[in-house]
């Protein structure tokens, strides 16, 4: 859904560099037919760049993603396989040998209890995250792919309107290329800022000079096209705005750091071997790795998911 978002973004691009050279040219224009039962229709000098680009940024938004979730994770799974079987040991030095026999055998499942608790927790809020951070995501290219209809309509309506007239043509064009690099294709923008129109004080909608251009008199065609790109436009920065503060994300790494750390404690009671030379520690420092790694690439993938672009989840 990513790759189909900014294909259609990369369209419209093309589509409005297409009109203006139909309507300013430069030279004298020549139409070629396509016979429509034609094979594929191979790039020209125009969309090859364009797709060659889309699939550069893919691969290179990809790798970064893996490289920002995985070099983390593999890093805090490392440390704690080495530093288990010392922290086991550690912690067994504060208990004497009753209480090492009272946590083994977990009479009150005491500790059971709190496993069971942190992990309902853990699991809810984790479930619950992706989910709003999945719908959020969805909203998001299905406001894209309707934001970017109702602009290519428009610029199909200008391409009539502005027959016959390059220096009419031009304002039009150059406005709904502001709208194009400065608005639509700017996901990372902040949301209120944009729907207030802007950071800078002498800042022009677009839109607006779209509107004052083709309106003589009572509202034509064009006027109406404009208000439903608002209305899309409207939809996609509320898709944009984040649902979730930074702070929730601190909150599941707590959680997910208490779901750890009940285990070398457990390790520490296991007697004979929390050992040095004993193999059972040793495993047990494997899976704890194991342990660690999972929890915390599962958070860097959520981490990503509400990143509002630059990763490939988005």
């Amino acid at each position: 859904m990513l790759a189909m978002a900014r294909r259609r973004v990369a369209a419209l691009a093309v589509l409005t560099h297409c009109v203006t050279a139909l309507l300013l040219p430069r030279a004298p224009v020549r139409v070629h037919t396509v016979a429509l039962r034609a094979a594929p229709q191979k790039y020209d000098e125009t969309t090859a760049p364009l797709a060659e680009t889309l699939r550069s940024s893919e691969f290179a938004a990809a790798a970064a993603t893996g490289a920002k979730a995985l070099a983390p994770s593999v890093g805090l799974a490392i440390v704690g396989t080495i530093a288990f079987g010392p922290l086991a040991i550690w912690l067994r030095s504060f208990i004497n040998g009753e209480g090492l026999a009272v946590l083994a055998n977990d009479e009150g499942q005491y500790f059971q209890n709190y496993v069971n608790a942190i992990d309902v927790m853990f699991s809810l809020l984790l479930v619950n995250t992706f989910a709003w951070l999945y719908n959020q995501q969805e909203q998001l290219y299905v406001s894209l792919f309707a934001e970017v209809s109702v602009a290519k309509a428009l610029l199909e309506q200008i391409a009539y309107v502005s027959r016959g007239r390059p220096e009419y043509a031009a304002q039009l064009l150059e406005n709904v290329r502001r709208y194009v690099d400065d608005d639509l294709t700017r996901l990372s923008a902040e949301p209120v800022t944009a729907l207030l129109g802007g950071s800078p004080a002498n800042y022009a909608d677009p839109l607006e000079q779209v509107m004052w251009l083709t309106s003589v008199g009572s509202p034509g065609d064009v006027y109406e096209t404009v208000r439903s790109l608002r209305e899309a436009r409207g939809q996609r920065l509320g898709a944009l705005q984040r649902k979730l503060p930074a702070a929730h994300f601190g909150l599941l790494a707590v959680l997910g750091v208490l779901v750890l750390a009940i285990f070398p404690l457990l390790a520490a009671a296991t007697g004979a071997a929390v050992a040095p030379e004993d193999g059972l520690l040793r495993v047990q420092a494997v899976l704890f790795g194991l342990m660690t790694f999972a929890i915390a690439v599962t958070l860097a993938v959520l981490y990503a998911f509400w990143m509002p672009a630059g990763s490939a989840y988005n």
